[in-house]
């Protein structure tokens, strides 16, 4: 029986994509494929063709003459040889264009990181396709709508050139992809016969692929099967698709349509799900980003979208205790207290692949950048907590990451960074030519807006030629806009195209700035000069001064009253300074607060700081306070990062709360965990994920990795095994751990 499985096969499921079994008889040797495809390419760019039809060609190419498998302890197939080929021709694409049309940015760039300033590139990734459209039409019924659409223009005579070369590049991926699933097929039916104690499930599944080759899907199995299909030839195809849409939203009719028509049991479609979990893991194990999957939150009718497929797939996914997929919970004040306390259960055990998002707050964003309210509710969180219109939006949310402590480094130096003694920013005048602290900020402001505007040309720069570097018919297909327009992805054809610019290193920044105001302008310890000066040093003639600011009460964290205002007079400033600009695809920048683990490449090219931190150590990770700083616990905390109006901030931001275990124990610790994010949100927090360690255990996994190879850790906006963090990053997380109040 093919049922009842998932354990005794998930060693083998884990390691699907390591040694695939490629079947020769199906398809080109990699070698050839690699050939025909290169040599397509060349011809079709010496006679100038359209990237969007080349890139569609060789799709099908690679889609109709690949190599398969079809592995017969799985539910699902995706396996093809394509050997990366569509990504090394974007890439490829995007080197030469970077080397030419956009020489100029790709040097600002690469200066802005390598002076820890900002890091920007063409952002192909954080992309979702339009889940609902795909799994209510099928990709045949996505293939008509693209016929009719096109030949309603073609009657009127209003079919361009460029929306003809759009629609024909859509139609031949299309049916590409339709006749891939019919190869499947025919895959499973091979290995139905060659593995008899396997039939059952081959059997299923190559009826499974041919249902959705024709149609659209009927059943969970087949919606499932349909999805992973789409994630896996949309990445293929270029992109990264970093959303896998709202999880409950979206299959709900199919788990309960199979239950009251009696084709499965739910403890086998529970095993489904596992099956199509694990499948996102094997494929990168902890070494990328995760997918992010959403669960709950508001309806478009303003009703909470909880259902039994919530419980369901959460509980599966507390059986696995795997570190990706990651999941991501929206809260608003109707949300079940029985899935927040759930959620809570699986972090404090250990799995800790969840961050929760709030609603309102998130709602109110996008309404305030220029979305309906039906829309705004159907959000989804892209990439790690990028909120963004499924199916809608292309939000490129992870274009940029702006380090705005070098808004204070370059103030301090008349626009000269004082690692590479580059002049950096505008001259705004020598240190000790300011006379009040004010001044001094709207110095630091100068500086701010100097380096977004840099960081936003360079934005501006890489979107014009995107066309010429990385079409995506496939994806671009599933949306509505982007097929009414004729228009692709990468030409601005969906309805909102956003351009997401991170802010990096507020509490250092914030801690810099209270540590000069106090030093400088109230008690005259020091003179600028003197404090820029022994930065320069990175502290070597002062260490006193420096133990004596690390000592300071006035920290950003501790519901201090100078930190938080100040905290907010920055944030202010910085999302009106992002939000306020257009981008170059008919959309806006949108601010977001998060640094990721960019806190540690970005703090190696910083210099010392007036906040007691030394030269090249790690900043502020996020919106956490500098670490060892937040002294006064976990609701001082929340209450100092609640300053913040993160309706400002319609990409995203997130606070990380560690917790020692004993704080969550028992009953009351489940209460205490839920009431943290309830209480965050009341305030106006927008998204809060969870990592709950003792100290001697993360030493000890530290030194016994082979004891602790499931620890898990959730890094910044996914989920990773500890062991396989790098040294640095282990101990950021056990110095934090040895400041957690008991």
């Amino acid at each position: 029986m093919p049922w009842n499985a998932f354990d005794r096969n998930r060693d083998h499921l884990e390691a699907q994509y390591q040694e695939p079994a490629w079947d020769e008889t199906t398809g080109w040797s990699l070698e050839k494929l690699k050939a025909a495809v290169a040599q397509m390419v060349q011809d079709a760019e010496e006679e100038g063709q359209p990237r969007i039809r080349t890139k569609a060609r060789a799709f099908e190419m690679i889609l109709l003459n690949g190599r398969i498998e079809v592995d017969p302890k799985d539910w699902f197939a995706d396996r093809l040889q394509h050997g990366g080929i569509p990504r090394g021709l974007r890439d490829a694409w995007t080197a030469e264009i970077r080397k030419t049309v956009v020489a100029e940015a790709s040097e600002t760039a690469l200066t802005g990181r390598s002076v820890g300033a900002l890091i920007a590139y063409p952002n192909f990734s954080h992309v979702s396709p339009d889940w609902e459209r795909m799994l209510s039409l099928g990709p045949s019924g996505l293939l008509e709508f693209v016929r009719e659409t096109r030949e309603s223009k073609l009657a009127a005579g209003s079919l361009s050139e460029t929306e003809r070369d759009f629609y024909d590049a859509v139609e031949m991926v299309y049916v590409a992809f339709m006749q891939f699933m019919l190869r499947l097929a025919e895959g499973a039916d091979k290995q139905a016969e060659l593995h008899p104690e396997e039939r059952e499930r081959m059997q299923a599944l190559a009826q499974c692929l041919r249902n959705i080759a024709a149609g659209a899907p009927e059943t969970l199995y087949e919606a499932l099967q349909l999805a992973y299909l789409c994630h896996e030839f949309m990445e293929m195809e270029g992109e990264s698709v970093r959303s896998m849409g709202g999880f409950d939203r979206l299959y709900y009719r199919f788990y309960r349509s199979d239950l009251e028509r009696g084709l499965y049991t739910h403890e086998q479609e529970q095993e489904l799900i596992k099956y199509f979990f694990i499948k996102f893991f094997a494929k990168t194990r902890d070494q990328e980003y995760g997918k992010n999957f959403v669960f709950g939150g508001l309806d478009v009718d303003g009703s909470d979208v909880t259902n039994p497929l919530t419980y369901a797939a959460l509980e599966a996914y507390e059986e696995m205790r795997t570190v990706n997929p990651k999941l991501s919970i929206r809260v608003h004040e109707g949300t079940p207290e029985g899935i927040l306390r759930r959620v809570a259960s699986c972090i404090r055990e250990g799995s800790s692949s969840f961050v929760f998002a709030n609603d309102d707050v998130a709602i109110a964003s996008l309404i305030k950048r220029g979305v309906p309210v039906e829309e705004a509710r159907d959000y989804i969180l892209m990439g790690c907590y990028e909120p963004a219109i499924v199916g809608k939006e292309v939000p490129c949310s992870g274009s940029q990451w702006v380090n705005i402590i070098k808004g204070v480094e370059w103030a301090l130096y008349d626009g000269v960074d004082p690692l590479s003694g580059r002049q950096m920013g505008p001259k705004t005048g020598e240190c000790d030519d300011f006379s009040s602290f004010d001044e001094f900020l709207a110095a630091v402001k100068t500086q701010l807006a100097h380096l977004f505007t840099t960081a936003q040309d360079v934005a501006i720069a890489f979107e014009s030629p995107w066309t010429q570097m990385n079409s995506s018919p496939l994806l671009s297909g599933t949306m509505l806009e982007c097929v009414q327009s004729g228009r692709d992805i990468a030409a601005g054809g969906a309805k909102y195209n956003n351009t997401g610019s991170c802010v990096a290193s507020l509490a250092s920044t914030v801690d810099s700035l209270v540590a000069i105001r106090e030093l400088v302008f109230e008690t005259e310890t020091i003179s600028m000069s003197a404090l820029a000066e022994t930065l320069k040093n990175d502290w070597a003639d002062n260490e006193l001064l420096r133990l004596k600011v690390l000592n300071s009460g006035q920290k950003f964290g501790n519901n201090l009253d100078k930190p938080d205002a100040l905290a907010r007079e920055i944030t202010d400033f910085v999302a009106h300074t992002i939000n306020s600009r257009q981008n170059e695809r008919g959309g806006q920048f949108c601010a977001a607060l998060n640094s990721i683990d960019h806190c540690i490449a970005l703090g190696k090219a910083v210099g010392a700081l007036p906040d007691g931190r030394k030269a090249h150590e790690p900043l502020s990770k996020n919106l956490s306070a500098v670490m060892g700083m937040d002294r006064e616990g976990v609701t001082a905390l929340i209450n100092s990062v609640s300053n913040v109006d993160f309706t400002q901030y319609p990409n995203g931001s997130v606070l990380d709360i560690m917790l020692h275990p004993t704080a969550v124990q028992g009953d009351d610790g489940l209460t205490a965990l839920v009431g943290l994010v309830r209480s965050y949100f009341a305030q106006g927090g927008f998204s809060i994920q969870f990592n709950i360690f003792d100290v001697a255990t993360l030493r000890e996994a530290q030194e016994r990795p082979e004891q602790y190879a499931n620890l898990q850790v959730r890094v910044c906006g996914w989920n990773v095994h500890f062991v396989n963090l790098s040294e640095i990053e282990q101990d950021m997380f056990i110095e934090q751990a040895e400041h957690l109040l008991v």
